[in-house]
This record gives structure tokens, C-alpha cells and sequence, in this order.
């Protein structure tokens, strides 16, 4: 909902390429398909990325989740947040190769602030489950502590992303500000398209 930012963040750009875009770019070689969840999808025509809009609008990362399992055609949905466009590839990596064929249980990262649900990998089992949780909360970690999942370790994640980008969320313009530097320039404010 970008209640911080004020703006659509898929929309904006770093380096002149959308959020969603960056994200798409880091997913892609790692999932079959990559969608953009969203509940504008007339705003994000132009990326060129299938779209799909929440089952349940209003649910939040959650509410995301769950129509990405809804609609997956395979056993696992690799997830990540549109707003955290700086995902490490071998820590994607990492991810997938955790997850032997008939996890049941999401692989996430653990940090110094906790267990981090984006990126995430989660079994498609865990629908019904989810909207069970959805019917009462809407706390990913609370989900996620439910679930009892896999989890990277804080120093394995620590390794594959010594920065901690992939856990950088845009959230306020110091942040964007901040992205921009990153990536050698200016960001740019303004949606991309």
C-alpha cells in the first residue's frame, strides 16, 4: 500500500527501471514464470510482466502469497517483494537448493532482525493453510513462525549477501535516495512509464 512513500513503488525507478522490473530481472533465472501481484494492474500494463490481482485484496504481503500459490503451476512459488529490488543471486541460490522435491515448509532467511519472508520459497501445500491465517492476521512472521520453516542461517545469509541488500526495503524517499547511490547515480521519483 506504500502508506510511507506515497507512491506506487513497482512504478518507481532506480537507474530508470522500474522496481518491479529489477525484481522480475533477479527472479528470472531461478523461476519458469515470473508475475507481478497487484491491484492495479492498469498502472503496470506497460512492464511487460503477466499480472495478476489479489484474491483478496487489502491482505497485504500475505494476501500476495496466497494468490501466487493459487496460481502457481508447480510445486513451489520462489516470492519476493517488489519494494527490495537488490536480491543476491547466490542467495536465491542458496534458497532453491534448500528445498528438496516435497518440501513441505517455507525456506526463508534469518537475520539479526529476525526471520525474513522475502525472498522466500513456499510449498503451493501451504494454501489452505495460509487462508486459514488470513482469516485472522495478517503478521507474516507470525505466519511464518506457524509454519516452522527452513531457514537460511544468519551467518549463511550473512555470506551470500555481506550487504544485506536483498533485505533492503524501499519504504521513504532517504531510501530511494540511498538505492540510487547504489546503482552509481541519481534515482529517479518519478514512475518509470
Amino acid at each position: 500500500m506504500s502508506r510511507r512513500l506515497g507512491r506506487d513503488k513497482a512504478s518507481l525507478a532506480v537507474q530508470g527501471k522500474p522496481l518491479a522490473l529489477w525484481v522480475a530481472a533477479a527472479l528470472a533465472p531461478w523461476v519458469s514464470e515470473c508475475w507481478l501481484i497487484t491491484n492495479q494492474p492498469q498502472v503496470h500494463l506497460s512492464f511487460g510482466l503477466p499480472l495478476l490481482t489479489d484474491l483478496k485484496p487489502g491482505q497485504g504481503p500475505l494476501g500476495g502469497l496466497e494468490t501466487a500459490l493459487f496460481f502457481a503451476a508447480g510445486p513451489l512459488v520462489l516470492a519476493a517483494a517488489v519494494d527490495a529490488p537488490f536480491l543476491a543471486p547466490p542467495l536465491l541460490e542458496a534458497l532453491i537448493a534448500r528445498a528438496p522435491r516435497g518440501v513441505k515448509v517455507p525456506v526463508v532467511c534469518g537475520t539479526s532482525r529476525g526471520l525474513q519472508p522475502f525472498p522466500g520459497l513456499y510449498p503451493v501445500s501451504l494454501l489452505p493453510r495460509l487462508g486459514e491465517f488470513l482469516q485472522s492476521g495478517r503478521h507474516v512472521r507470525r505466519f511464518l513462525e506457524q509454519c516452522h520453516p527452513q531457514t537460511l542461517s544468519q551467518e549463511e545469509v550473512a555470506r551470500l549477501d555481506p550487504e544485506g541488500r536483498s533485505f533492503f526495503n524501499l519504504n521513504t524517499l532517504e531510501d530511494l535516495e540511498r538505492a540510487g547511490a547504489w546503482q552509481g547515480g541519481p534515482p529517479s521519483l518519478n514512475p518509470a512509464f
